[in-house]
């Protein structure tokens, strides 16, 4: 897990798994990245192969703070597998902006 920065674009980039040894790791990065003060930030998740419950819950937490603060989340995801599965099915997709990979 790591986070970039690319312009105004804090990209955090997370692959493997999104599972119980992570979330709290998760959280921390996507709040660096608040704090870094970009008017964007992207959480690339097209390197992921799992993610649970709780790393969403963790995805929504932070897309609503971002929201709220008046500045742009979306996620990238992947074209297929497990983890567009759990965005589609639960409607995660429907709220939190899906975009492409920001070129790095």
């Amino acid at each position: 897990m790591r986070l970039e920065e690319r312009a105004d674009t804090a990209v955090v980039l997370i692959s493997g798994a999104c599972d119980v040894s992570c979330h709290e790791q998760l959280r921390k990065r996507l709040l660096e990245a608040e704090a870094g003060g970009a008017a964007r930030i992207v959480l690339d998740l097209t390197e992921l192969g799992f993610i649970d419950s709780i790393g969403l819950r963790v995805v929504i937490s932070a897309w609503n703070r971002v929201r709220q603060a008046g500045n742009l989340f979306s996620v990238a995801l992947p074209e297929s597998g497990q983890v567009r599965r759990v965005f589609e099915v639960t409607g995660v997709d429907r709220i939190v902006p899906v975009t492409a990979p920001v070129p790095g």
